[in-house]
């Protein structure tokens, strides 16, 4: 009966504390702009690649079944705009990752 005392009252402390545990929002650091403007140069990139890989898979679908090979060529488009929803959704997968 002791023991079980025990235990609630450190869970209680245990909760308490974490509760005193100050929990800052992210800010970014001064000086560190051209880290943002890099980033969305790099994902203005990516969106560019992402649409030359749709365009050229569509090419590659055309000319597959123009041949009788059309079974391979869902994922030469599915691949490419899979790319393009990583890349939009990049800060939103980092910040559930990070817990923001």
């Amino acid at each position: 009966m002791l023991a079980l005392d025990v235990l609630n009252l450190a869970a209680s402390n245990v909760t308490h504390l974490a509760g005193l545990i100050p929990d800052p929002a992210p800010e970014q650091p001064p000086g560190t702009e051209g880290v943002t403007t890099l980033l969305s140069w790099i994902k203005y990139i990516g969106y560019i690649v992402v649409a030359g890989a749709i365009i050229v898979g569509g090419i590659m679908i055309s000319i597959s079944f123009r041949r009788g090979e059309g079974s391979d060529a869902l994922p030469k488009i599915l691949w490419p705009c899979a790319g393009a929803i990583v890349i939009g959704a990049g800060a939103a997968i980092i910040g559930a990752i990070a817990g923001v």
